[in-house]
């Protein structure tokens, strides 16, 4: 779900013009997004799933606890996506026209 939610975003963000095509745009935008958004949905996700009484105090020290693996997840995303971003840009692409996906 929160993979789909980043991918979803950067689906929605790319079609408004706001995320642009280029490799630093997905780089910071890969980076970002799985840090903040999965990292945001993930943290609290593990609190939720194995305590009863979750408090305020719980949610703020998982999610900093969960942070240096958040970082790293980031930066390794966004070096992925520096590398292959834009190979895998044109193999969509060209799947979305040899199939007339999105026209």
């Amino acid at each position: 779900f929160a993979m789909g939610t980043v991918g979803f975003l950067a689906g929605i963000l790319s079609n408004t013009g706001l995320l642009k095509r280029n490799r630093l745009s997905l780089s910071l935008f890969g980076g970002f997004a799985t840090i903040v958004v999965y990292g945001g949905i993930m943290n609290p996700a593990s609190i939720i799933m194995m305590q009863q009484q979750i408090t305020k105090e719980l949610l703020i020290s998982t999610y900093l606890l969960g942070l240096p693996l958040d970082l790293v997840h980031g930066f390794s995303t966004a070096c992925f996506l520096w590398i292959g971003g834009p190979a895998m840009i044109e193999k969509i692409d060209r799947i979305k026209n040899k199939y007339g996906i999105m026209k």
